[in-house]
């Protein structure tokens, strides 16, 4: 039966030192509050992660040291810290670990053919990083093989998500991540201070969140300064296109509108006070698209036959006339894998810079002279 998190406590206590209590203390993150996303908690050796797909519950686990071996083995949400190893269910927790030097701990990933960064991608193809599968039907033996002090999971609401709780019913520890959840950028950014108090770097990961959040926001406040009154003029930006019937349209209240914006930009039938993003239909897309200057996102689209090839429509979108069509798929494995999705999350800087470029190019000239797109591309004709 597994225990309380007040019985935890009381066979913590019964083991471990008031020394290694102390350690614990400073290895569960003292000092690195969490300030900015909505789904994560860090308090002393507590985490508190919460989810909007299981009914809006939560889970808490104890971070406890390596060596506190018992209290380890009598609950399965105890976690040990520093973490050594562990096996990742999405590619997109492999930047944070690896800008804290702690690449060697992944010993598997659910589809390795997605990874897009070289040196993760060189472990895989070595051997050193094997491949569990897909959650819907990962390879338990395998996983178990790997005796990884964690998996770093994650749930999706409508999705089976059964595979958390089969894993801990087979003895392993499971960490649920919903860093996708949060509607802000810095929110997102926030989960490298969860990172570093599980693999043991709080102070780099304290000092990378806040070079990076400043960064973020001191290239948000260069660009409204250089627009001045121009923003009143921001342009109107059409994102996605229907993905099996459906057109994706993201809320005011999400962190990739809180993005457009900061780069001079309103994305046409965002819904007010809405994080997650609406269903919308194509008709109402396709008039709404009339008054569009930019339309990105545009599926794995790198030319604008394809776009128009979706829906022949589409040519008579304005945009489309005038070639105003960028897509996050500069940088792609041959498997479909993203690093606009892997990496962007931890450099929102360069994601904001992006963006400006794609809107207001005259600025980002004056702010970053002959910069590369580094996520996005123009489709060619």
């Amino acid at each position: 039966m597994k225990l309380s998190l007040i019985s935890v406590l009381a066979v913590f206590l019964a083991f471990c030192s008031t020394g290694v209590k102390n350690d614990l203390t400073k290895a569960a993150g003292e000092g690195s509050p969490v300030a900015f996303a909505d789904y994560m908690r860090l308090s002393g050796d507590t985490l508190v992660s919460f989810n909007s797909w299981q009914g809006a519950s939560s889970e808490k686990y104890l971070l406890v040291p390596r060596d506190c071996t018992e209290l380890l083995s009598s609950d399965i949400m105890a976690i040990p810290v520093p973490i050594e190893s562990c096996v990742c269910m999405s590619t997109t927790y492999l930047p944070a670990i690896q800008m804290l030097g702690k690449e060697d701990a992944v010993k598997a990933v659910s589809g390795t053919r997605f990874i897009y960064d070289s040196l993760y991608r060189s472990r895989a193809d070595r051997g050193l990083i094997a491949d569990i599968g897909a959650e819907t039907a990962p390879d338990y033996e395998l996983i178990l093989s790997l005796k990884a002090d964690v998996v770093f999971a994650y749930g999706i609401e409508g999705s089976d998500n059964s595979y958390i709780e089969k894993l801990r019913k087979l003895g392993q520890k499971v960490l649920v991540i919903n860093d996708y959840l949060e509607s802000s950028v810095v929110g997102r950014l926030e989960y490298l201070k969860l990172f570093g108090t599980l693999l043991g770097r709080k102070d780099t990961a304290d000092s990378l969140f806040n070079l990076k959040k400043d960064r973020y926001h001191d290239l948000a406040s260069r660009y409204s300064a250089m627009a001045g009154d121009n923003r009143a003029a921001d342009l109107q930006v059409l994102v996605n296109m229907p993905f099996k019937g459906i057109w994706y349209v993201p809320g005011k209240d999400s962190y990739m509108y809180e993005l457009v914006t900061a780069a001079g930009g309103s994305i046409l039938g965002a819904s007010d006070g809405e994080s997650a993003s609406s269903r919308e239909s194509l008709e109402r897309m396709y008039t709404l698209a009339k008054k569009a200057d930019v339309w990105i996102h545009l599926n794995s689209a790198r030319t604008a036959g394809e776009v128009v090839s979706e829906n022949p429509m589409f040519k008579n979108i304005p945009a489309v006339k005038r070639g105003a069509l960028y897509n996050n798929v500069k940088r792609v494995t041959p498997y479909g894998g993203s690093d606009y999705w892997e990496s962007g999350a931890v450099y929102p800087e360069e994601v904001l810079m992006d963006l400006i470029q794609v809107l207001h190019p005259e600025i980002a000239e004056e702010i970053s002279p002959g910069r590369d797109l580094k996520y996005y591309i123009k489709l060619s004709d």
